[in-house]
């Protein structure tokens, strides 16, 4: 009977994670949408601005890598999204967010700016031409990208 009670009890899902995934519908799920579309045209517009601050070392053609670029930096913009409407369980704290989600839409895509740079620096994947700013080795440009664009991918959503 215990064991019962124990298997039953991991098996369901977190109240919190049912109440976030009941309230998904296509009303709710439009400024995730606008979200996506927004931060990939930012995203394509600041990667071809800041392209010439690269060595590209990764073989890909320059345009092919731009728009793959810009795709998953808006793919990440919408995760990082779902997770703090994860936080807040709901999509609607895009309408007004917090000042804690503004944090977090600074932070969590700086982490993962700070990533991406030093997987693919270690990779060899690309370098800075001399003209980059750097702060500790890693780009200042690519770092201020990803929390600017999703800060003003949530901006654009509220209007």
């Amino acid at each position: 009977m215990k064991i019962n009670n124990i298997k039953n009890t991991m098996c369901r899902p977190d109240l919190k994670t049912k109440v976030f995934v009941k309230n998904l519908d296509i009303t709710t799920a439009k400024p995730l949408i606008y979200i996506f579309v927004i931060g990939f045209i930012l995203n394509l517009i600041w990667e071809y601005l800041h392209y010439p601050l690269y060595k590209d070392l990764s073989g890909i053609p320059s345009n092919l890598h731009l728009w793959l670029a810009a795709f998953f930096d808006a793919f990440f913009i919408l995760t990082i999204i779902l997770l703090i409407s994860l936080k807040n369980s709901n999509f609607s704290w895009t309408k007004k967010p917090k000042t804690i989600d503004y944090i977090l839409a600074i932070i969590i895509p700086l982490i993962i700016a700070i990533m991406i740079e030093i997987i693919n620096l270690d990779l060899g994947r690309w370098e800075y031409s001399f003209s980059m700013p750097t702060i500790f080795g890693l780009g200042l440009s690519p770092l201020i990208q990803l929390p600017l664009i999703t800060i003003i991918s949530l901006f654009l959503v509220r209007k």
